[in-house]
C-alpha cells in the first residue's frame, strides 16, 4: 500500500496534524488512508486520532522500534473460513 510502518512519525500537508501510524485502511474504492494518532498533551491527556488520505502524509521519521501486525480476533493458528 505504502511504504510508511506502524510507529513512523508523519506529519498531514494540509492541516500540519502530527503523530505516529497506529493503522492502515484500503477501501474497494481504492482509496487508502492512515490513522495518525498524536502525542498525549503536557498533562497526559490523550487526544483523538484522525484519518488521512496516504496522498496528504509526509514522513517524518522512522519508528524506533518495529512493531509487528498481528491478526485479530478468531481463533489462533486456524485458518478455516468463518460460520455465520
Amino acid at each position: 500500500m505504502n511504504d510508511l510502518n506502524f510507529g513512523d512519525e508523519v506529519k498531514d500537508t494540509v492541516s500540519g496534524f502530527a503523530g505516529k501510524v497506529t493503522a492502515f485502511a484500503q477501501y474497494a474504492t481504492g482509496c487508502s488512508q492512515v490513522l495518525v494518532s498524536p502525542p498525549v498533551t503536557k498533562t497526559g491527556d490523550y487526544r483523538d486520532a484522525q484519518w488521512f488520505d496516504i496522498e496528504r502524509i509526509l514522513f517524518v521519521k522512522p519508528a524506533k522500534t518495529k512493531i509487528p501486525a498481528s491478526p485479530s480476533g478468531g481463533p489462533r493458528g486456524n485458518d478455516a473460513a468463518p460460520t455465520y
